[in-house]
């Protein structure tokens, strides 16, 4: 099973000069294995897709080996202060200072919101912003200044330098370097079909009549709470809430947006209590896995090809942390 990772980011200038930054998340070849995930199709977490992600132990040995190399190759574009930089945990994934000039959202990803939230305790502590959490959890935040930002990066907006201390910084920055070492390509440079086909399944997936059944039931339960939703998509981005936020900032009211507000808290408690009593997650679970089931047999060979791209990646970078330690 995925753990929650930022998915993307998307830094963007009030001029609209926008750029995306993914940020990989490795996965493992096969045969496909269970590595612990749940066998059974009745379970929520049961995903047949999930059988090529990475096992949480490949993952963590691809993140120490990208920054292991990334801060080999920070101390060498003249970052000598970095060069005991803690690795354990490895740090979250760099944020762009802010004060640049440069607004930046970032999208996080985990199995274990892919039908939103679930657990009302959940809800009540993160509101919508569960795989978030749970990411910073197991990375300490770090804050970087622009120039080193820019070096680990290599996501330039604007007029941004593209060389520090009198170093070009590579392709994707420090990161990205590391990245080709150990996949032998960047990943950002190939298309992924495991995160393909996720998407697509849920796509079709909302499109079926007992999907659609499903939603029906969870928009008339909230209805009850005082919410208008048709969807549970429509309660995250949540347009009233948006509303609100931006009429609070024009009557100079601000707060410490990190933190959810209470309103979306209290929406999102009353999302997962309404996918409870409706029975929301088991039916929709039902529909994503008989879907991702046929979309595996479709396109095995691809889905067995990254596959081994992946192990090759999670073989170099053992050996990458081996000679390193030697």
């Amino acid at each position: 099973m995925r753990r929650a990772v930022p998915l993307l980011a998307v830094p963007f200038l009030v001029t609209l000069t926008s750029a995306l930054v993914l940020v990989g998340c490795g996965r493992q070849s096969g045969p496909p294995a269970s590595h612990g995930r749940p066998a059974s199709s009745n379970d929520p977490a049961f995903q047949p897709l999930a059988a090529y992600d990475l096992p949480d132990e490949d993952g963590r040995t691809i993140e120490r080996a990208r920054w292991t190399l990334g801060r080999e190759c920070m101390v060498r574009l003249g970052f000598g202060g970095l060069r005991n930089l803690d690795l354990d945990p490895v740090p979250a994934w760099p944020q762009r200072p802010s004060g640049t000039g440069v607004l930046t959202m970032a999208v996080y990803t985990s199995d274990d919101f892919r039908y939103g939230i679930q657990d009302p305790k959940e809800a009540e502590r993160h509101g919508y912003h569960g795989a978030q959490a749970d990411y910073e959890r197991r990375h300490p935040k770090r804050k970087w200044t622009l120039p080193q930002y820019l070096a680990l990066t290599g996501e330039f907006v604007g007029d941004d330098p593209k060389s520090v201390h009198g170093h070009r910084i590579p392709e994707h920055g420090c990161l990205g370097e590391a990245d080709r070492a150990i996949y032998g390509t960047s990943p950002r440079d190939r298309r992924n079909p495991v995160l393909e086909l996720e998407t697509r399944s849920l796509q079709q997936g909302m499109r079926d009549p007992a999907w659609k059944k499903a939603d029906q039931a969870w928009s008339g339960c909230m209805r009850t709470a005082g919410y208008h939703y048709a969807t549970p998509q429509d309660a995250v981005t949540g347009s009233d809430r948006t509303d609100q936020e931006l009429k609070a900032r024009l009557t100079g009211q601000h707060r410490d947006t990190t933190e959810p507000s209470a309103a979306e808290r209290r929406a999102a408690v009353a999302d997962a209590r309404c996918k409870q009593r409706t029975g929301y997650v088991p039916a929709v679970h039902a529909i994503d896995v008989r879907i991702q089931n046929r979309l595996v047999t479709e396109h095995r060979t691809e889905l067995d090809k990254q596959l081994r791209w992946e192990r090759d990646a999670v073989r170099r970078a053992h050996d990458l942390l081996e000679d390193r330690s030697s």
